[in-house]
C-alpha cells in the first residue's frame, strides 16, 4: 500500500484524519466479499482504512491506497469479470436520451458546427458517450487503461491516445465520468487535461458525491453499518478520493478552471430544441405530415405476424 501524506487535490499538508478501520475488521471484509463476489484476497488485511480530511479545500480522501501491483490484483482478479460487467451496461433508453442531452447541451454551448469540434472521453469504459459524441458528428479521442475497454473504443472508431502523449491546447470539450474518485494522483492528471483543453473549451468532471457518507461517517457510525449506497461513494482500494460539491469546484480552481454556470435556456434547449420556434413548429408538424397523411417516403415497416 502506497501512503498519501498531502492532499491530492490541492496538495496542502495540513490534514485532519476522519475515519480510521482495520481492513481485517469484519465491516470490511464483509464489503469485500460481498462487493467483490468473494474473489477478494488478504492482500490488505494487514493495511488500515483511513479517511483523511483536507483542511484548506476539504476533500475527504485515503490515506493509505493500493500500490501498482496491487491494483492489478484487484482489476484482474477480483473485479467481476468484464462479461458481467457488459452485460450490466447495456444502456436504456433514458440512459441514451441522458446522453444525447449532454452531448447536446455541450455542441450549443460552444456555438460551432459539432463537425469542427474535437471532444476527449477520458476513461471511456464501453464508449456510450463517446459514440453519441460521434452521432452528432463530433470527432472524438480517448483515454482508457483497460486494454480490452480501449480496444473495443478502437473498433466504434475512438482514436485512442495515451494520456502523456495528449495534444496541448486540442480539445474543445473533455468528458470525465467516474474517474477521479479513482485516481492516486487526480490534480496532476487533472494538470494535464486542462493543458489539452483549447482556449475557451469545457470540461465536465462528474464523481460521486460522498457528503452523506462522510456526515454519517464522522457522527460514530462505522463502515460497516452503512447502506450499500453510501459505501460506494467511500468504498475502500477503489474510491479513494470523496467529493462534496464544494471540494470539487475548489479540486477545479486550484487546476485554473472555472465553474460554468449554463442558462436554463441552453440546459433546456439541449435536450430538444423545442424552444426554438422554428424546431417547435417542426417537431410539431412533421409526425403529422409523415404518419396522418402520409404522401412521403418515410415509411416503417414490421415484419408480418404468422
Amino acid at each position: 500500500m502506497k501512503h498519501r501524506t498531502s492532499c491530492p487535490a490541492c496538495l496542502s499538508a495540513s490534514l485532519t484524519q476522519v475515519y480510521e478501520e482495520p481492513y481485517a475488521g469484519e465491516g470490511i471484509q464483509n464489503y469485500l466479499r460481498t462487493h467483490y463476489e468473494g474473489n477478494a484476497s488478504h492482500t490488505a488485511d494487514d493495511c488500515l482504512y483511513v479517511l483523511t480530511r483536507c483542511d484548506h479545500c476539504g476533500l475527504s480522501f485515503q490515506k493509505y491506497i493500493p500500490d501498482d501491483a496491487f491494483l492489478g490484483e484487484i482489476y484482474n482478479s477480483w473485479v467481476p469479470g468484464t462479461d458481467f460487467e457488459r452485460e450490466h451496461r447495456n444502456y436504456s433508453l433514458e440512459e441514451y436520451r441522458y446522453l444525447a442531452e449532454q452531448v447536446q447541451f455541450v455542441i450549443q454551448h460552444l456555438g460551432r458546427p459539432p463537425g469542427e469540434l474535437h471532444m476527449l472521453d477520458f476513461g471511456f469504459g464501453w464508449a456510450h458517450w463517446s459514440k453519441m459524441a460521434m452521432g452528432y458528428g463530433c470527432r472524438v479521442s480517448g483515454v482508457e487503461l483497460s486494454q480490452e475497454r480501449a480496444a473495443h473504443g478502437r473498433s466504434v472508431g475512438i482514436q485512442v491516445v495515451p494520456l502523456d502523449d495528449l495534444p496541448d491546447r486540442a480539445f474543445h470539450f473533455i468528458h470525465t465520468e467516474q474517474v477521479f474518485e479513482h485516481l492516486a494522483e487526480p490534480r496532476a492528471v487533472l494538470d494535464r487535461l486542462v493543458a489539452a483543453l483549447a482556449p475557451g473549451g469545457l470540461i465536465k468532471i462528474s464523481v460521486p458525491d460522498a457528503v452523506a457518507s462522510l456526515k454519517k461517517i464522522a457522527h460514530g457510525q462505522s463502515f460497516g453499518a452503512l447502506s450499500a449506497w453510501d459505501k460506494m461513494s467511500i468504498a475502500p482500494l477503489e474510491h479513494i478520493n470523496a467529493f462534496s460539491h464544494e471540494s470539487l469546484v475548489a479540486f477545479g480552481k486550484a487546476a485554473g478552471l472555472q465553474p460554468v454556470k449554463p442558462s436554463f435556456y441552453r440546459l433546456y434547449n439541449g435536450a430538444s430544441g423545442l424552444l426554438q420556434l422554428k424546431n417547435l413548429a417542426r417537431v410539431l408538424a412533421r409526425p403529422v405530415y409523415r404518419h396522418v397523411f402520409p404522401r412521403n417516403t418515410f415509411v416503417y415497416f414490421e415484419r408480418a405476424r404468422s
